[in-house]
């Protein structure tokens, strides 16, 4: 009979340290999950502004291409106008030249 009694004794004993390791492991749950918690917002926030970042360099480069194709079309422009121009002149040069009046 003194054996059941130092089994039961026993197992309370292990109850008992099971009992007060999962209330310990239960009052570190809350400060955990505010520090994965924290963990995941910072990482959150970091990988938020790199997109961001990545936006605006990309709309930063669609603008600078648009400026650049808005400068050569125009550059284009000119020279067409110029040699529109000039096309009048070099048709009578040719022509005089052909028939020989210069």
């Amino acid at each position: 009979m003194n054996k059941n009694i130092e089994q039961i004794i026993e197992i309370e004993k292990q109850a008992q340290a099971v009992s007060q390791a999962a209330i310990h492991d239960a009052e570190k749950l809350p400060a955990q999950a505010q520090e994965e918690a924290q963990t995941l917002l910072e990482k959150s926030r970091q990988e938020a502004e790199a997109e961001a970042r990545r936006i605006l360099e990309n709309a930063r480069a669609d603008d600078e291409s648009a400026r650049i194709l808005s400068e050569a079309q125009e550059q284009a422009n000119q020279t067409k106008a110029k040699a529109e121009q000039h096309l009048d002149e070099a048709v009578r040069f040719v022509i005089e030249r052909v028939s020989g009046k210069k």
